[in-house]
C-alpha cells in the first residue's frame, strides 16, 4: 500500500516541479535573457527571417568547425520577431554576418509599430583573429528599451540595407545573438516585477 502512496506522491510532484521551474525560467528573477540564432536549429525565441523573397532559403555550408547555416538578404528591408518573457530595459545584438565595406546594414527594433517607428543602429565592426579563421564579420549594437512598446510580447527587429537590391549584392547572416537585461529581481520591485510577467505572458493576452 506505501508503496502505491509513494508512486502516487511522485506522479504529482513531477508536474509541480516542472512547472516550477519553467515558471521560474519564465519569470527570469536575474533580469537577464540571451536569444542565439544559429539559421541551423528553430529558436522558440526568435522567428525566422522574412519575408521570403527578400531573404533567400536558409543554406548548409562545410566550414573548417563543422556544418554551419546561413541566410543571404538580397532585398531591404528584412524582419525577425524575438518573444519576451517580460519587458527588459537594454538589448546588445551581436551578429555574423557577410557584406563588402560600402554596404550600409543598419538593425533596430520597433520602437512602436503601429506609428512605424524603428531604433535603427549601425553595426559597430569587431576586429578579432576568430572572425578571419571562421570567415564571418562580427558586430554589435546595444538599444535603449525603455520606451519600447512591444506587440503583445513579441518584440520586432528591422534589418535595413537601403538599395540592397538595386546594387545587385547581397548581405549573408550566419548567426545572430541578442542579450536582454534589466535589474535583478529584489524585494522592493517583486510586485512591479509579478504585474509585468503577467501582462507578457499568454494568459493574460488568452484573457483579453
Amino acid at each position: 500500500m506505501k508503496y502505491y502512496q509513494y508512486i502516487r506522491i511522485v506522479l504529482i510532484l513531477i508536474p509541480i516541479i516542472i512547472l516550477a521551474v519553467l515558471f521560474y525560467k519564465d519569470f527570469n528573477p536575474a533580469g537577464y535573457l540571451k536569444v542565439d540564432y544559429d539559421f541551423c536549429r528553430e529558436n522558440p525565441f526568435v522567428s525566422k527571417f522574412s519575408p521570403t523573397g527578400r531573404v533567400l532559403e536558409i543554406e548548409k555550408i562545410k566550414t573548417v568547425a563543422g556544418k554551419d547555416c546561413q541566410q543571404k538578404m538580397v532585398v531591404d528591408p528584412v524582419y525577425f520577431d524575438v518573444r519576451l518573457t517580460q519587458k527588459f530595459d537594454q538589448a546588445r545584438l551581436k551578429l555574423w554576418y557577410q557584406k563588402d565595406l560600402v554596404t550600409p546594414l543598419r538593425i533596430g527594433p520597433a520602437i512602436n509599430l503601429s506609428n512605424w517607428q524603428w531604433q535603427l543602429k549601425d553595426i559597430n565592426y569587431l576586429l578579432t583573429t576568430q572572425n578571419f579563421s571562421e570567415g564571418w564579420l562580427v558586430g554589435t549594437a546595444e538599444y535603449d528599451l525603455k520606451n519600447i512598446q512591444p506587440d503583445k510580447n513579441i518584440l520586432r527587429f528591422l534589418i535595413s540595407s537601403p538599395g540592397l537590391d538595386l546594387s545587385a549584392k547581397e548581405i549573408v547572416f550566419g548567426r545572430v545573438a541578442i542579450e536582454f537585461i534589466k535589474e535583478p529581481l529584489t524585494k522592493n520591485n517583486f510586485f512591479e516585477r509579478l504585474k509585468e510577467w503577467i501582462k507578457f505572458s499568454n494568459i493574460y493576452y488568452a484573457l483579453n
